[in-house]
């Protein structure tokens, strides 16, 4: 029993670890579901965050506007009051300039009574003073003190009674800057014309106003829970503050943020009319503000940011807690959809798997009531015509697989007896050939009697057929031979410079016809090669016959050899012939194939010279490849082994 546990070990373990790789395979394809599940969720999730961003954004940037108008409103509305309150007291001021008295005896002490009429109508009015056009006051009335005629001063310091007279003649009232009355209560000077008849001023009727009344005003505005407004001169000194003591200490607040933007000039852009800052107590509070150019100063309405933004924040609380809730809602979703969508499509993949396992058998059953039901019924139907043309697949393979190889055989056959067709015809052709030169030679050599010059030309091209026919006879012999695998193969060291000039010297005086340039270039001459002599004295016979054949007159040839690294040597032969064209380069090494046209005629010869070269190269164990481009000539370029083992015999 321990041994077939020994014995049975090595397959638990194949099978342990085949069970591994598949549940591995399996948990790495089965991502179906989470995809699904992702792109559902980037795609709803995504519309519902970029609508609910967007919902957010716009109502924080429309609810802070909203805010910033109301409060703006507030406080234009209480500037426009602050305005309304000291122009009622100079319209007041100025009926009191219209009574009978100033008609009948201009400013005369009768006129007092109008003036403590006026501070009986006009209760912020401390103090009355009536001043002639030369700047002398004559009747005053005050709710402070007793003021006797004799002792009657102006409230104006004589920098600014010049100003107000000089209004008072266009009839126009003047404002004087805010001022604390005993360093206690804020007060303003109102200056109005009294014209004794229409167009005709005698003097100005100068009131001081007690500014306690704006305080009375701003109290009563209510901004939210905490708010609050103030007003502040142009210098910075408070006029009016829910905290009253801050104004009886005069305090200044012109070093607050809200108070410099509010009072400085601006050119070429809109003044700001809000801010963020901190207040008096160093709180952080949203503060606007609005002027008041009758007083030179302006209203501000602040309230701290909390309560501002408070009703906001909680809008935005609850928009985002929406937000979550159908985020949330939308996941689940896109989860029940998944699951919906991907366990069927989970069962079709593996019913894919296992037919494509081999199991011919696989069925799937699958009742979703939608169109992956039509879809594994398909899927039944393909694995049940799978199944039937798998049955009669490897029979019809074999039967091919037999076919083909009877006709590759036929074909091997026909290719020998080929061979050997060419090679017996090959023989046969040779000897009459050969017996047909030699008459001819004999003839030219007028062994039997002279000849005339024509019959010498016509003989001499007979002489000049013989040996193309000859040539191509012998290619084709070679041909046979190294496609038989019987070409005679003997392998010597060999100088690659004395076989290059000896081959060049032969075909020199054939380059000469056609005054081309047939030069040699070696770079070592005592270069050394392990090969046939013979074999590649013919592949160089081809390559330099063909560069003589496409090279135009007075063209240039040239062969030269140089090493290739340290175990082979490479042979060129370059010429300034046509080129060749892209689409033959490979090609022409093919039996029988020409290239169509050359310099406008069509190319002459068989079409082996280069497959003969080809082949003879790669049985020294080099390679032959060209280089060319159209109209600038080509480079046929071969290697051969620059050392090797002695042999000789067939290959």
């Amino acid at each position: 029993m321990p041994a077939l546990i020994q014995k049975l070990k090595p397959v638990l373990s194949s099978v342990e670890a085949s069970y591994i790789q598949n549940r591995r395979t399996r948990q790495k394809r089965s991502r179906l579901v989470r995809h699904y599940f992702l792109i559902s969720l980037i795609l709803i999730s995504g519309g519902l965050v970029t609508s609910g961003l967007s919902e957010l954004y716009f109502r924080y940037r429309e609810s802070a506007a909203d805010l910033v108008r109301l409060q703006q409103e507030i406080t234009f509305g209480a500037a426009a009051k602050i305005e309304q309150f000291v122009q009622e007291i100079e319209r007041t001021t100025r009926g009191a300039t219209k009574s009978r008295e100033i008609t009948e005896k201009g400013l005369s002490p009768e006129y007092r009574f109008e003036l403590r009429r006026l501070l009986a109508i006009a209760p912020a009015i401390t103090e009355a003073v009536a001043i002639d056009s030369d700047g002398i006051s004559r009747v005053a009335v005050s709710r402070l003190t007793r003021v006797l005629d004799e002792k009657i001063d102006s409230a104006l310091p004589a920098l600014q009674l010049a100003p107000a007279l000089h209004l008072a003649k266009e009839g126009k009232s003047y404002f004087g800057p805010v001022y604390f009355h005993r360093d206690s209560e804020p007060y303003v000077t109102i200056a109005v014309p009294i014209e004794r008849y229409v167009g005709r001023a005698i003097g100005i009727l100068q009131v001081q106003v007690n500014l306690k009344y704006v305080w009375d005003l701003l109290s009563k505005l209510r901004v939210g829970t905490e708010g609050y407004a103030y007003a502040v001169a142009r210098n910075g000194d408070l006029i009016a503050h829910p905290e009253i003591s801050l104004v009886l200490q005069r305090r200044n607040v012109a070093h607050l943020d809200q108070v410099r933007l509010a009072f400085q000039s601006r050119t070429g852009a809109a003044s700001p009319t809000w801010t963020v800052a901190n207040n008096l107590h160093a709180r952080k509070v949203f503060s606007s503000w609005s002027p008041i150019p009758v007083l030179g100063g302006a209203v501000f309405v602040e309230q701290p940011v909390e309560e501002v933004y408070g009703e906001l924040y909680a809008s935005l609380f609850r928009t985002s807690g929406f937000l979550l809730v159908g985020l949330g809602m939308a996941l689940v979703a896109s989860l029940l959809v998944a699951r919906r969508v991907v366990r069927p499509l989970e069962t079709l993949r593996n019913g894919v798997e296992r037919i494509g396992g081999g199991d011919m058998n696989a069925r799937l059953e699958l009742k979703t009531g939608d169109e992956i039901e039509v879809l594994a019924e398909e899927f039944n139907r393909m694995a049940e015509n799978l199944r039937e043309a798998y049955t009669g697949l490897e029979k019809k393979v074999e039967d091919r697989t037999r076919e083909l190889a009877l006709a590759n055989e036929r074909l091997k056959e026909l290719d020998r007896m080929k061979s050997d067709f060419v090679s017996h015809v090959s023989h046969e052709l040779r000897t009459p050939l050969t017996a047909i030169k030699g008459a001819v030679d004999l003839i030219l050599r007028e062994v039997a009697g002279p000849l005339t010059e024509k019959q010498v030309h016509y003989l001499t091209r007979v002489r000049s057929n013989t040996q193309h026919l000859a040539g191509l006879i012998n290619d084709l012999l070679d041909l046979a031979k190294i496609e038989s695998g019987k070409i005679e193969f003997k392998s010597s060291r060999v100088s690659l410079s004395g076989l290059v000039h000896e081959v060049a010297e032969a075909l020199r005086p054939v380059a000469a016809e056609k005054v081309i340039a047939l030069e040699t270039t070696m770079r070592e001459p005592s270069i050394l090669v392990w090969a046939d002599r013979d074999k590649i004295n013919q592949v160089l016979t081809n390559l330099i016959g063909n560069a003589i054949k496409f090279t135009p007159v007075q063209g240039r040839i040239t062969v030269s050899a140089s090493r290739n690294g340290g175990e082979s040597v490479q042979v060129s032969v370059s010429d300034t012939g046509p080129g060749v064209p892209l689409d033959d380069r490979e090609k022409i090494f093919a039996k029988f194939y020409r290239v169509a046209e050359v310099n406008g005629a069509d190319s002459k010869g068989t079409g082996l010279g280069l497959a003969i070269a080809k082949a003879l190269v790669e049985l020294h164990g080099g390679k032959i490849w060209v280089e060319s481009e159209p109209g600038r000539g080509s480079t046929f370029s071969f290697t051969l082994p620059v050392s090797g083992a002695q042999s000789s015999g067939l290959v």
